[in-house]
């Protein structure tokens, strides 16, 4: 059976900001990582027999804090860098979405002790379906 067109989004935006799928991102990981997590959708039913769909994915991006730099630069540059990586191609990926909207994020700075550094992002892929199939647009 072919993949939904949810697990073609889910994978292509993976691909898109070099993320694994549904890791765990911490200190063990070989940093710095990405990780992207498919969780809540919700749908609405367009006119013409097609659910219009909104996905939500939360990206994790973490990396080892550079104790050169402040680390209110460090995170903010990491959430830009997830950003353009995320929105600056083409915004269809290649036909399976009508929009990619950055949402909310969250920059994790370490506590006391820890080394590592952490964005949490959501974006929200916009689709199309048919009605009736979760495989068709």
């Amino acid at each position: 059976m072919p993949d939904s067109i949810r697990e073609q989004i889910v994978q292509a935006f993976a691909t898109r900001i070099s993320a694994t799928r549904a890791m765990q991102l911490d200190g063990s990981t070989d940093l710095p990582a990405r990780s992207v997590w498919d969780t809540s959708e919700s749908a609405e039913r367009l006119n013409y027999g097609k659910l219009r769909v909104t996905l939500d994915l939360n990206v994790g991006f973490m990396d080892n804090v550079d104790r050169q730099q402040n680390q209110s630069a460090q995170g903010n540059a990491m959430l830009a860098e997830l950003i353009n990586d995320a929105l600056s191609n083409d915004p269809t990926m290649g036909g399976l979405c009508t929009q990619i909207n950055y949402a909310d994020s969250v920059i994790d700075y370490p506590e006391p002790g820890q080394s590592q550094i952490a964005v949490l992002a959501v974006f929200q892929i916009v689709y199309e379906i048919d009605n009736a199939s979760p495989y068709n647009q």
